[in-house]
């Protein structure tokens, strides 16, 4: 038997060697094509910052990369701060390329800067609210969660004081008295666009919490809805 197994090993053995090494043409040619190049893009500090009124802003500006090459001077900035007039405002830094498909490759990093007062840095909204809100729809009412995350942002569980746990974040940017102490900057969120600084919307500090009318992008405006604790 080991006879026989010796035999049928010999016999493998030269038929691969008979076989000729095919090479298919795709196995090497074009390897690179395999590999699509995109940009990207990182911003240089914070995406949330605060500054003084009247003080200065200097823009510490984002990283764009393509593969190792440094393409930075190539980033496009949107938006502009000015740092005399209290509010949000918001910088988008992008970058475009053709990539190796000739396809428009393109990628957005955003910032958002809260010109405030010190007396609108100072307040701290963190803690537990009973939301109530009113629309068309009529009334309802769910308990809500404030952070204070740096500077003048805060973060919101339930910006609809509603069980859709719909999160956003926002700026108090001045006192009480002011005409313009709180914004909810332009936001992405899964229902859309939020904000309250379009047509029919604000934003403000109450004695005992806050209220805003925010639009959502799939469904208007929402309002009022009035934390208190």
């Amino acid at each position: 038997m080991k006879y026989l197994n010796y035999i049928l090993l010999l016999s493998i053995a030269g038929f691969l060697a008979s076989c000729e090494l095919v090479e298919s043409p795709d196995s090497t040619e074009n390897l690179s094509e395999g590999f699509i190049t995109y940009p990207a893009l990182t911003l240089n500090g914070d995406q949330f910052m605060t500054i003084d009124v009247g003080g200065t802003f200097e823009d510490p500006g984002a990283v764009a990369t393509l593969g190792i090459e440094d393409i930075s001077d190539q980033t496009v900035v949107t938006g502009s701060v000015d740092a005399t007039t209290p509010g949000v405002y918001i910088l988008d830094y992008s970058i475009q390329i053709t990539n190796e498909l000739e396809e428009d490759a393109s990628v957005t990093q955003r910032r958002y800067v809260a010109v405030a007062s010190e007396e609108g840095k100072a307040i701290d909204l963190t803690g537990t609210y009973n939301g109530d809100g009113t629309s068309v729809s009529g009334a309802w009412t769910q308990a809500a969660t404030v952070t204070k995350t740096a500077g003048a942002w805060h973060n919101i569980d339930k910006a609809l004081a509603s069980g859709n746990n719909l999160g956003i974040f926002f700026a108090v940017i001045d006192g009480p008295s002011a005409a313009l102490n709180m914004v909810v900057p332009d936001q992405n969120s899964r229902f859309g666009n939020v904000n309250s600084t379009g047509a029919g919307t604000e934003a403000k500090l109450n004695p005992d919490g806050f209220q805003w009318t925010i639009f959502i992008g799939c469904c208007g405006n929402f309002g009022p809805i009035i934390y208190s604790q």
